[in-house]
């Protein structure tokens, strides 16, 4: 569902889900607390928000990311796909109301989604472990760190900064303004999102498993900038990470190891 955390430098693991038990453990609480609690709120925020409102509140987020986004296509050495970060950022900014409304696909500039874990990968950073995080989902240890510093470089938008030397809050109020702030862009993209999820769940064989090679999936894929990739099924609950091109129809035996990450 959502994102952060783990830890750097250790060996890459034959697999890439070595700590499987306890990320199903977390997993389960993350399914239990989506179930009884986040699933409801965001069928009530679908109910009383309209879809062009929510698309603005998350067009919104993706504006404040965008210096971030600009930032990594910098590091990993795009200087056209950062022209287009600072003509989107700029575009949006000034003419889309703050962000709200994506000026700047209305005249065509593209929308690029770079983040320092894929940094990392480009730059030859091995993922290390699958970890799934309580209320933030998954990660890999390569990612988990590219996030932790991402929303260092957002703090100042999200954190204490802004709320404490802008709006004037003392420490209980700007901790709670933070909390807040984090908690709608979340909510808001679980609720865009509720109809994919739920169907997912109720269509794969093994959830967690289907979440993970997901996940896994999606982030090769963003490092190697491939964006035709296709979309992983109930049936794909292993796929060979030795083929590049993401044949659907090779999968290994359910019984077997999982492909080889190491590379990404």
């Amino acid at each position: 569902m959502l994102l952060i955390l783990q830890g750097a430098g250790c060996a890459t693991p034959e697999r890439p889900d070595p700590w499987e038990p306890m990320n199903r453990g977390v997993f389960a609480f993350n399914e239990a607390l989506d179930r009884y609690a986040l699933s409801h709120i965001a069928t009530a925020w679908n109910f009383v928000l309209p879809g062009p409102v929510q698309t603005g509140i998350a067009n919104f987020f993706e504006n404040l990311n965008m210096p971030v986004v600009l930032a990594n296509n910098l590091l990993q050495a795009k200087p056209a796909a950062a022209i287009e970060d600072l003509a989107r950022f700029l575009q949006n900014s000034v003419f889309g109301l703050g962000g709200f409304i994506d000026v700047a696909s209305m005249v065509g500039i593209p929308q690029n989604d770079e983040d320092f874990g894929q940094t990392l990968g480009f730059w030859g950073a091995p993922p290390g472990p699958f970890l799934m995080v309580p209320i933030l989902g998954p990660f890999t240890l390569r990612d988990g760190i590219g996030e932790i510093i991402d929303t260092g470089a957002t703090s100042y938008a999200y954190f204490s900064p802004f709320w404490m030397d802008v709006v004037g809050l003392n420490g209980i109020e700007t901790f709670g303004a933070s909390t807040g702030v984090v908690a709608l862009e979340l909510l808001n993209l679980r609720a865009i999102y509720d109809e994919e999820l739920e169907g997912s769940r109720r269509d794969a064989f093994d959830y967690y498993i289907f979440i993970r090679n997901a996940y896994l999936q999606n982030r090769r894929a963003k490092i190697l900038d491939q964006t035709d990739i296709p979309v992983v099924d109930e049936d794909d609950l292993y796929f060979d990470e030795d083929e590049d091109d993401f044949d659907s129809d090779e999968y290994l035996d359910e019984d077997e190891e999982e492909e080889d990450y190491d590379d990404f």
